[in-house]
């Protein structure tokens, strides 16, 4: 399994096709197969680049990103797509960010505050070796000199990944209710299902949905004040072969749906591999527009560790084929 929507993007990378790509990601698509793939994975803020011309899931959740080896790369491509695009509103009201500072800091992480998620909170059990990586993690942070605490964020990992799910449903069959119920049509089952989802949804519920997200984000972007980076694991499983991956038990995105719901920006690290040499990604969570914190902290990251350089073993894939 190498991840969700776009994992042929990531595969690409991975396997040496392309030096980077660019993802989609709606509740994870980009930092999940980042993640199973041994790849950074960068879901810029919302708006920061324009969505005009990309194919629509969720228009409220939305983002365009890049899969690269390195956050260095990451941080140029998203660079070169910013900014202001007349056809997309959004991206008219998102401020410049820049990214030199970041690409130029040095790999001192002194002052820096990063909260990582309690084990306890997780809305998933993790892998023991999803767990090891996360400590690692944490010793490399403050290693680097960074503050590390750990607290519960304003919100419960499971309600958002829930009620981002209701969104994209909603919204995914208002794009799409003209064709996605045509048998003719080659879509996935599951894929289907989870669209035809939204039509019981009434526009009561889905604007009061809207209206909770909007309380969600606001007091997650409070919460961020006092802090600069929240860290969670990518997902909590390494990759899983094919054929036992079921869409309604598989938690690809456990930790990541979050994300998109409260509007913020999300760099997915390799950090780390299982005892089957499958890779393991951790996750930075950003406040809205803090993309460029999240691109000094990740380059440090990669600066003092080198699994970013390293690659899956080839015979592990075949083990979980």
């Amino acid at each position: 399994m190498a991840g969700g929507s776009s994992s042929g993007s990531a595969v690409s990378v991975a396997a040496a096709l392309a030096p980077a790509a660019i993802g989609s990601d709606t509740g994870g698509s980009i930092r999940i197969p980042a993640a199973l793939c041994g790849l950074t994975g960068f879901k810029p803020t919302y708006g920061v680049i324009s969505l005009a011309g990309v194919f629509p899931l969720a228009t409220t959740l939305d983002s365009v990103g890049p899969l690269s080896r390195n956050v260095d790369d990451a941080a140029l491509l998203v660079a070169a797509m910013a900014g202001p695009d007349p056809r997309d509103v959004a991206s008219l009201a998102a401020p410049r960010i820049d990214f030199a500072d970041a690409l130029s800091a040095p790999p001192d992480l002194r002052g820096v505050r990063v909260t990582a998620l309690p084990v306890e909170r997780f809305s998933w059990p993790a892998d023991s070796a999803v767990l090891a990586a996360r400590e690692d993690a944490i010793a490399t942070l403050t290693a680097l000199g960074a503050k590390i605490n750990e607290t519960q964020p304003p919100f419960d990992l499971h309600d958002v990944m829930v009620r981002n799910g209701r969104i994209i449903a909603t919204e995914a069959y208002a794009c799409h209710r003209s064709y996605i119920a045509d048998e003719a049509l080659a879509f996935d089952p599951w894929v289907r299902k989870r669209m035809l989802a939204g039509k019981d949804i009434s526009a009561a519920d889905y604007l009061d949905e809207l209206a909770v997200r909007k309380r969600i984000a606001a007091a997650f972007a409070q919460w961020m004040r006092g802090r600069d980076t929240l860290l969670t694991p990518t997902l909590p499983i390494t990759a899983t072969a094919l054929a036992e991956v079921h869409e309604s038990t598989s938690p690809l995105a456990a930790f990541t749906r979050a994300v998109n719901y409260i509007g913020a920006c999300g760099l997915s690290l390799p950090a780390g591999f299982s005892a089957d040499g499958l890779p393991i990604g951790m996750q930075l969570i950003g406040a809205p527009f803090a993309d460029a914190t999240l691109v000094r902290i990740g380059r440090a990251f990669q600066t003092s560790t080198d699994w970013h350089l390293r690659r899956p073993d080839l015979s592990a894939w075949e083990r979980v084929r």
